[in-house]
């Protein structure tokens, strides 16, 4: 019996010096639970935001983090992203517009894609993730990067850094570049056959060969020192930059996929879009183009051919143009009759000595400033709802046809002192609404027409020309008969002709 209450005693004693023992175990197993250290207060709220930790105390479980496969911390003020290292199963990272000066990612073997643009990166080593897919880490202030271990990349964007090379050869599945504003002397892209779009932009480059790019659809090389730009391989093409270089020259004729082309500010003498059918945005300003073909552009919606050297210009086959700048050339005469849909139109510092806007009844926007203008007919039942209007420095204007005298007196104060405004000017370009007019010894009629003008009270040998608006002779004849029929609609398009009499009498027709 004592025996027995003896070991009962050592039992219970065991049992109770194992139950206070099981506290202290669980104590020292919290205790050692892994952390990782977050020294960046905004990083670790960053992480408390999205669940991952619930206090800003420096740390986070590392197991709380390590399963993370997507990481969005942009915009977050983060300096300092040690503690990163941790997120070893990390696929994609997002942590562009923050104040990062540099970045340890050796660890995060798995990233496939990474957003670190606008930060501060002075230095940027992906060097061991070799999956990358997706590399933005542009604006920052890298010197130098190295993507030859990243042979997955498809997408890659450096721009707005200060590199003076770049190395892509090994990227041969890239489909997207984006290096521009760097200071690049040169680009090797002739690897990358699978590249799609490339933005070069604002560098130091003098060539670029891209005759082994033959996918490229989106071309940006602008704001370079490029003196030649051979675009014949790349067939695909759709967009074209390639303004504010010294091209002399350019051939798009290949390139009967593009749609828009920006070629201004170079050396260019001419040149030829009948093979860029596609166009619907086409700027070329500030070259020294003489002449201008883009009668087969029929589909061009925006048209800036400004500051050249250009004497004439047809844009009657232009019939969806909405924006039209022509300003600073040579022009002496436009014909707008076509141009419906026009909705701006910038004609100043030319020589023009006549404008008739009066069939372009969308229109809102003009600027014919520093003309010769004798005659401006402005009439299109649309002048109320114009946004600017402007036809200063044209001493020989003396009247305006508006719709209505009294809105364009209140609302319309950029004209000369001479100037006024009229709903009938009666001057030499006042459309034609009288179904016979007299032109000195003979007649015309009807006027407007659909096809056909008869000319009546003819003398025998006289010289009957009709000029189109560009001045070219399109019809000549020696009268002999005293009648004569001139069927308009084989001579051209619908627009405004002039029909000249022995040189003496030129008289605008209209033609519907």
């Amino acid at each position: 019996m004592f025996e027995i209450i003896i070991c009962q005693i050592k039992s219970n004693n065991y049992i109770m010096k194992k139950l206070l023992l099981l506290p202290l175990f669980a104590i020292s197993i919290v205790a050692t639970a892994q952390t990782t250290a977050i020294p960046d207060a905004n990083f670790e709220q960053a992480l408390i935001t999205l669940g991952y930790d619930n206090v800003i105390d420096g740390v986070v479980l590392t197991a709380n983090i390590s399963g993370i496969i997507s990481l969005d911390v942009n915009s977050d003020s983060i300096i300092d992203l040690t503690g990163i290292e941790d997120f070893t199963a990390l696929e994609r990272l997002d942590c562009r517009n923050n104040q990062l000066i540099s970045i340890d990612l050796t660890q995060n073997t798995a990233l496939e894609y990474l957003w670190c643009q606008s930060n501060q990166l002075t230095n940027l080593d992906v060097s061991q993730n070799t999956s990358l897919d997706t590399l933005l880490c542009g604006y920052n202030q890298l010197t130098n990067l190295d993507v030859s271990q990243n042979t997955s990349l498809t997408s890659l964007y450096c721009s707005t850094n200060q590199l003076t090379s770049i190395d892509v050869t090994q990227n041969t599945a890239l489909e997207y570049l984006g290096c521009g504003h760097n200071q690049l002397t040169s680009l090797g892209v002739s690897q990358n056959t699978t590249l799609t779009d490339l933005d070069c932009g604002g560098n130091l480059l003098t060539s670029i060969d891209l005759t082994q790019n033959t996918a490229l659809t989106d071309l940006n090389c602008y704001d370079n020192q490029l003196t030649s730009l051979d675009v014949s391989q790349n067939t695909a093409l759709e967009y074209l930059d390639c303004r504010s270089n010294q091209l002399t020259s350019l051939d798009v004729s290949q390139n009967s996929a593009l749609i828009s082309l920006y070629c201004g500010v170079n050396q260019l003498t001419n040149i030829d879009i009948a093979g860029a059918n596609a166009l619907t945005y086409f700027n070329c300003y500030g070259n020294t183009i003489t002449s201008l073909d883009v009668t087969l552009a029929t589909a061009l919606i925006y048209l800036n051919c400004g500051v050249n050297q250009l004497a004439s210009l047809d844009v009657s086959q232009n019939t969806a143009l909405t924006y039209l700048y022509c300003y600073d050339n040579q022009l002496t005469s436009m014909d707008l009759s076509q141009n419906t849909a026009l909705f701006e139109l910038v004609c100043d510092n030319n020589q023009l000595t006549s404008a008739d806007v009066s069939q372009n009844t969308a229109l809102t926007y003009l600027n014919c400033n520093n003309n010769d203008l004798t005659c401006l007919i402005i009439a299109n039942g649309n002048n109320s709802n114009f946004i600017y209007f402007s036809a200063t420095i044209n001493p020989n204007l003396t009247c305006i046809e508006v719709d209505d005298v009294a809105w364009s007196s209140a609302n319309w104060t950029s004209i000369d002192s001479q100037t006024s405004f009229s709903t009938d000017c009666n001057n030499p370009c006042l459309p034609s609404s009288i179904n016979v007019k007299t032109l000195n010894t003979f007649e015309l009629y009807p006027n407007p027409t659909a096809s056909t003008i008869t000319l009546n009270n003819l003398l025998i040998g006289d010289e009957v020309s009709v000029y189109n608006t560009l001045g070219q002779r399109v019809y000549s004849s020696k009268v002999t008969a005293v009648t004569l029929s001139i069927n308009l609609s084989e001579l051209g398009n619908n627009g405004i002709y002039f029909v000249s009499v022995n040189d003496i009498s030129e008289r605008v027709l209209l033609s519907n």
